[in-house]
């Protein structure tokens, strides 16, 4: 998927980024379940939609402040949405029902902040020796 390798770009940015635009909080969303969450929760799953996927549509239901339909209906009226995170059809509002049930659980919930702040860390320390090399290249040499 395009948007796992792009994973840092939304991850390990080098500030804590705050976003108002739903399609960027769905990415992000996927990205930080792609690295966390197993693609399926068992080998005898239906094959229609990864955890990570609907973690995303969960994620922008909580975003949007809207109900498991009103959620489905906002990524029916935006299908690159779905395309984004590689959904090919919309899950319906009993899926995504389910689905909050079976992922959004404290140890996965702790899991995933954990990772967000241990990639931000990461990015803040590569920001900072970026920085240091950037001084010492500009420093007048005595």
């Amino acid at each position: 998927m395009k948007f796992a390798r792009d994973m840092n770009r939304y991850i390990t940015s080098n500030r804590m980024e705050t976003c108002k635009l739903p399609r960027k909080v769905l990415i992000a969303a996927y990205a930080l379940a792609t690295a966390i969450l197993k693609e399926r929760p068992n080998k005898f799953s239906r094959k229609d939609f990864t955890s990570p996927q609907l973690f995303a549509c969960l994620v922008l239901r909580e975003h949007q402040k809207k109900s498991y339909r009103g959620v489905v209906a906002l990524l029916q009226d935006f299908p690159h949405w779905c395309d984004d995170i590689g959904l090919k059809k919309v899950p319906s509002h009993h899926t995504l029902c389910r689905a909050h049930k079976n992922l959004v659980k404290p140890g996965v919930v702790e899991e995933m902040l954990d990772l967000s702040v241990e990639a931000l860390r990461r990015a803040q320390r590569q920001s900072k020796k970026k920085s240091g090399e950037r001084d010492e290249r500009t420093s007048p040499k005595s």
